[in-house]
């Protein structure tokens, strides 16, 4: 027979396991009803993310919100330009899609939006991140992440490359002919979206550059066919290229001591990385708690840790291994020289109109 004192510590233990864990760590600012939302993910059949990323860029993030929601399952499939057409033609055929989208494009952010696939969530950490990260209601920036200037510096010892204006001219030199590379902006709109944020910042002052680099340039599709030429001297200069790419490589073996990079000093593109609940998502309450965490501390530190570049301004530059929002701004002199991604609702036109320019100054 059970005494009374191994009764009440039963009693003690039982109360002791059935008090959520996580309510001992969530923030102050949470509202009290919070603890619905996570028990309601309980109930669903994990996070199915459709993203840009990598495993690696996502690992960081997804360990610490495996800490906090050991029940929850994550999915994430990188898509690149698959991600809009995948969605759309799943919503159609009714089957399961994503429950969460994180990706460039102002372009099919605008078309989202107007098509109202993006579940409205005001996210207890909106608060803690910048204005110009919620472009929408219920859209939050989890990065805002810069492109480079690298360069192989066994092929061109003894440069500093920080502008564009200096690759325009090492673009004169003939041995550098075929040499240089960039994003392909004729292969699509989110290849485009690199070199049109720097034009935005230069307007039609920045063809007189575009106009010399192009003639001396492969553009190519990806950060990593860019940054694997680079290395081994197929390329002198890759720029606008990814630092997703380039900076969590550079201790790697081939490319330590060979790459050296710069941010742009005469224009510093960051590229905002979209990210919303959808509409049709089949675990709602899970995605919700997954976008709080990626723009929570904890969750910006993780992406920092992956590679990317955190938003808040409430992350150290020692918090993570490469570089912070302010910290950029910093390393360039200051927010007049920076540009950050806008969602333009013309867009659609200015684009068009800026792939057709683009091709006529790479003679494609």
């Amino acid at each position: 027979m059970k005494t009374l004192a191994t009764k009440m510590a039963a009693c003690v233990f039982a109360a002791a396991v059935s008090t959520p864990l996580f309510a001992q760590t969530l923030p102050s600012y949470y509202p009290a009803d919070y603890t619905k939302l996570v028990e309601a993910s309980k109930s669903e059949d994990g996070v199915l993310v459709y993203s840009v990323m990598s495993a690696q860029n996502w690992k960081p993030v997804l360990d610490t919100f495996k800490e906090k929601y050991p029940w929850i399952k994550v999915e994430t499939l990188d898509l690149s330009n698959e991600i809009w057409s995948r969605y759309y033609s799943e919503k159609s055929a009714k089957s399961r899609t994503a429950d969460l989208i994180i990706s460039l494009g102002v372009g099919p952010w605008l078309d989202f939006v107007k098509k109202n696939e993006v579940a409205v969530y005001e996210s207890p950490e909106a608060q803690h991140v910048p204005d110009w990260s919620k472009p929408f209601p219920g859209v939050y920036s989890v990065s805002a992440d810069p492109v480079l200037i690298a360069w192989n510096s066994k092929v061109l010892p003894n440069q500093k490359i920080t502008t564009m204006a200096k690759v325009a001219e090492l673009a004169s030199d003939p041995k550098l002919k075929g040499k240089l590379t960039t994003y392909d902006a004729g292969s699509g709109s989110l290849a485009a979206v690199f070199p049109w944020v720097w034009s935005q910042h230069h307007k039609e002052d920045g063809w007189a550059i575009l106009d010399k680099v192009g003639p001396q340039s492969k553009p190519e599709r990806s950060g990593g066919q860019m940054l694997a030429k680079l290395v081994t001297g197929e390329y002198a200069i890759a720029y606008l290229t990814s630092a997703i790419t380039v900076l969590p490589k550079l201790n790697s073996p081939g490319v330590k001591g060979v790459i050296e990079w710069s941010f742009i000093t005469d224009g510093q593109p960051l590229y905002a990385r979209g990210m919303a609940v959808t509409a049709t998502a089949k675990s709602p309450n899970s995605a919700k708690l997954l976008l709080d965490h990626a723009i929570s501390h904890q969750g910006q530190i993780g992406w920092g840790q992956g590679g990317m570049t955190p938003v808040r301004e409430d992350i150290a530059e020692g918090d993570v291994p490469f570089f912070t929002y302010k910290g950029i701004v910093k390393a360039v002199n200051g927010e007049k020289n920076v540009e950050v991604l806008a969602y333009d609702p013309n867009y659609d036109n200015a684009i068009d109109d800026y792939v057709a320019r683009w091709k006529k100054a790479y003679k494609r």
